[in-house]
């Protein structure tokens, strides 16, 4: 190497061997080394090429980089240790304050897990509508629509026209339904349920099974020869112990032998949502599964779920578009069967599901959860005020050694931290504990209903944010607050007097202000839904029994045509009366206030003229004689069903009075005529309106058909009676088997376990605002307790020289009430204004009770005041001992 480049050489070393005093002391040596190797390297390597000189200039730059690297260390090396070293520091200050420490993670952990519980919540209801599915989020749920409804199902010839004529923005359909069933291993049948499904079902949604196959396409086309079936995992681990060599086995189905070809994999439980399947079948079995007459090839039987997958980069606004066109299209084909549009919508929303309701009420519960959150970090909050107070000479020494504030504050939000991350772990165990108790809800409904919630990835990072969230909102303004105030009066001053200092006195009564008006509101809250359950539970449904047996039987299952199951019926009718203790009984379709929904049909009522685009939509129940009496219905005009309803006779029907007055009006409905599904029914009674799918719903057009001559072999015994319920259900059991050995009775309760569908909604949302309004209570009462604890401990030398002067107890005790009761009557005022805003939201949940009830505002506001005065009484009873002479010692 020549003598100029050695020279240069050295200077480039020298260039690093000066960035050397920016690196770490600790990491110096190592960097200077490294750095110095590198830039060798990078030289020897320059020397003897075309662009020597190039290159070279290319190495004494990367030499001037190594400033900002040993910078950059430095930074890096610096905050690492800041960290560490704040994280030990808070640690000690936590370990050194155990009960402050419990207090306050108990707190956040309260409030956390609250919110943790509800969104997981929120996740199963509604995120989680298909389980198991990859692309969830592609499905969307397809409804036909007319001029007045978006919620009619799909017909399988539109299922077929749809996806034969589908657009380039739709991937594929499918359709199911869900179906009860019969199964038979060994012994008595046992009632599953299972989902009728297109043959692309699983294709389609790309769930492969875990053993076997699907369903090919071949098996979609011809009525009723393909009897395979695919279980449900869970189902064949608890009903076939997991054996792999099920496949290909039989099973019977409604005394039909059907061949199992596969196992879905774990974790899928179908598409219908809140519903755990056990099995699936070919659509094309639906003669052997389901009752009623051909249900394929007629276009204008609507009872179909159906679904489309959008394609990638689809919109569901793109999606409605196109199929807009086909629906179009179909219904200009088929005018009299179709339907006039389509409607898709996100499985969540879909009308049918029931999304809509469900995340109404869980936005509720997860809003209401977060303002307990509020309150639980306003309670922390208070209690990191009053350790600031006592930390103040700390602060000033810290100070006047030369720490900046932004130091400070960085200190003491690490503290925050660790405070939140305690209180997130407590928060996610309490969350795991409580998930379960969504079950708890669920009412004795004849479903397989699942809801399980998990504290799944998505769980998991919502209480990350909530623990982030929660860091700064109890934690960043008494950081500010401690590292604000002067050093020499920090010095100067007791603890005592800086815990009454005017600017941490003012904040800390403002959060026990927003703590006692956001307690006030759930309190409300709570109390309109408890007036609401109690209001519901008391409501006029429109049938008066109570006290009786619900029991449902089925005999497609064991081949019973129309005939031989209209004597089956008549004869178990007269059987079931004639048990000591019945009072009433008959059959019918589906009980009010159920979860299995409302049917309906099309009609033309003679002599009222339809005004123009008008439909006539009726809903109905097919009922057994004695229908009326059974269930405590008053007919207003007209007759009741009897045994001489047959086939044999002329069609009649029951209306309700909604019926009567919007297409009667002005004459007598009695002898009129409802033309409906094909006939001429002939009016013989008129029922009160009453409730049928839900309790708050409006009154709506509805009638009853006779069972016997609308028949159906799916019927549920309604049996009144003031027996013990265990004895009526089981002389019901030996009636059905003297008539038939072979037919179960299944779905059995009794009709108060009805009555509790039909307010589950009010009685959930009662107790979750009951519980966290308890909360919020004691939370706020807890800040309460604690603000005035710290005023009196202010004012101590003030009480003491007061008594001094002649003070007595009485007028000590005032002094501490009129503080306590300015912050309670503030925080009532703002509490009552908010509600009166908040409540109006969720209106519709309400039964028989306003959203300005005034039996709800004042006994909330009442439990509020006691409340708090005890918690303001012990303060005040402790100022009012105080003795004059240490008191003033003390000052």
């Amino acid at each position: 190497m020549r003598f100029g480049e050695r020279r240069l050489l050295a200077f480039v070393l020298a260039i690093v061997d000066a960035g050397r005093w920016l690196a770490p002391a600790a990491r110096r040596q190592d960097w200077r080394r490294q750095w110095r190797a590198d830039v060798r390297h990078a030289w020897d390597r320059a020397a003897d090429r075309p662009d020597m000189l190039e290159r070279r200039v290319k190495v004494m730059r990367r030499a001037t980089g190594a400033f900002r690297h040993a910078f950059l260390l430095r930074l890096h090396v610096r905050r690492i240790e800041m960290i560490t070293q704040d994280l030990r520091y808070g640690w000690r200050q936590m370990i050194r304050r155990p009960a402050f420490t419990l207090v306050a993670a108990l707190t956040l952990g309260l409030g956390i897990g609250a919110n943790v519980t509800m969104f997981s919540w929120v996740d199963v209801t509604l995120r989680r509508q298909i389980q198991g599915v990859p692309d969830a989020g592609r499905w969307v749920a397809v409804n036909g629509t007319t001029r007045t409804r978006n919620d009619i199902s799909v017909s399988y010839p539109d299922f077929l026209d749809y996806r034969s004529r589908r657009p380039d923005s739709i991937e594929d359909f499918i359709v199911f339904t869900l179906a009860p069933i019969h199964m038979r291993t060994t012994g008595d049948p046992q009632r599953v349920f299972g989902e009728l499904v297109s043959a692309n079902y699983f294709d389609a949604l790309r769930v492969y099974p875990a053993i076997g196959r699907g369903f090919r396409a071949d098996e979609d086309s011809v009525p009723n020869r393909d009897a395979v079936v695919v279980l449900g995992y869970d189902f064949w681990q608890q009903r076939f112990n997991g054996d792999p060599s099920i496949v290909g086995t039989g099973v019977m189905l409604n005394e039909r032998a059907f061949t199992i070809v596969g196992v879905a994999p774990h974790g899928f439980r179908g598409t219908e949502p809140y519903l755990r399947v056990d099995l699936w079948m070919p659509i094309m079995m639906q003669p052997a599964v389901m009752s009623g007459a051909d249900r394929l090839s007629v276009r204008g039987n609507h009872w179909l779920q159906s679904m489309a997958k959008l394609k990638p980069g689809m919109t569901v606004t793109r999606a409605q578009a196109d199929l807009s066109v086909v629906a179009a299209d179909i219904a200009r084909d088929y005018p009299k069967d179709s339907n006039s549009g389509v409607l898709l919508s996100e499985l969540w929303r879909a009308p049918n599901s029931g999304g809509a309701a469900v995340g109404a009420l869980m936005g509720v519960q997860l809003g209401v959860a977060s303002v307990v959150l509020l309150i639980a970090c306003a309670n922390v909050a208070n209690l990191l005020l009053a350790q600031g107070a006592h930390r103040q000479r700390e602060t000033a020494v810290r100070l006047t050694l030369g720490a900046s504030r932004a130091r400070l504050v960085r200190q003491l939000l690490t503290e925050s931290t660790l405070l939140a991350l305690a209180g997130g772990v407590s928060g996610l165990l309490i969350a795991y504990w409580c998930k379960d108790l969504l079950r708890w809800f669920v009412p004795p409904a004849p479903l397989p209903i699942d809801m399980n919630p998990t504290l799944n990835a998505r769980v998991l990072v919502f209480a990350g944010a909530v623990i982030a969230l929660t860091t700064f909102a109890f934690g960043l303004v008494p950081a500010f607050q401690a590292s604000s105030s002067s050093m020499m009066n920090a010095l100067k001053e007791s603890a005592a007097a800086v815990t009454g200092a005017p600017r941490r006195a003012r904040l800390r009564k403002a959060l026990v202000v927003a703590q006692v008006a956001l307690s006030l509101v759930l309190l409300i809250s709570a109390g309109l839904f408890l007036r609401a359950l109690i209001n519901a539970k008391a409501a006029d449904v429109g049938f008066s029994t109570r006290q009786g047996v619900l029991a449902a039987i089925d005999l497609l299952p064991a081949g019973y045509d129309a005939a031989r199951g209209r004597a089956f019926q008549q004869t178990l009718t007269a059987r079931v009366r004639e048990i000591p203790g019945v009072d009433a009984a008959t059959l019918a379709q589906k009980v009010p206030l159920g979860f299995g929904g409302t049917s309906d049909m099309n009609a033309s009522i003679d002599g009222y003229t339809p005004a123009p685009n008008e439909e006539i939509s009726i809903y109905y129940n097919r009922i057994g004689s004695d229908y009326f009496r059974t269930m405590g219905m008053a007919l207003v005009d007209g007759r009741d069903f009897t045994d001489r309803d047959t086939a044999d006779t002329p069609d009649v029907v029951v209306i309700n009075e909604t019926i009567a007055r919007r297409y009667f009006e002005g004459r007598n409905p009695i002898g009129g005529r409802i033309r409906a599904g094909g006939r001429t029914l002939e009016i013989v009674g008129v029922a009160r309106d009453a409730k049928y799918a839900s309790i708050t719903e409006r009154p709506r057009a509805f009638m009853y058909l006779p069972l016997m001559q609308w028949y159906r072999p799916d019927v549920i015994i309604h049996v009144k009676s003031a027996r013990e319920p265990a004895v009526v259900v089981a002389a019901l059991h030996a009636a059905v088997r003297e008539l038939d050995a072979k037919l179960p009775l299944f779905d059995v309760r009794t009709i108060a376990d009805q009555l509790q569908i039909a307010v589950f909604l009010q009685r959930m949302v009662a107790s979750l605002l009951g519980a966290f309004g308890a909360l919020a209570l004691v939370l706020a009462t807890v800040g309460l307790y604690g603000v005035v604890a710290a005023l009196v401990t202010q004012r101590t030398p003030e009480i003491g020289m007061r008594m001094a002067l002649g003070a007595r107890t009485a007028d000590i005790m005032a002094l501490v009430f009129r503080q306590g009761f300015a912050m309670i009557g503030l925080g009532i005022g703002i509490g009552i204004l908010v509600a009166l805003g908040v409540t109006r939201f969720f209106s519709s949940l309400l039964v028989g009770v306003s959203t300005t009830d005034a039996a709800s505002f004042a006994s909330t506001t009442a439990l509020l005041v006691v409340v708090a005065v005890a918690a303001t009484y012990l303060p005040a009873r402790r100022a009012a001992s105080v003795d004059p002479l240490s008191a003033l010692r003390h000052e």
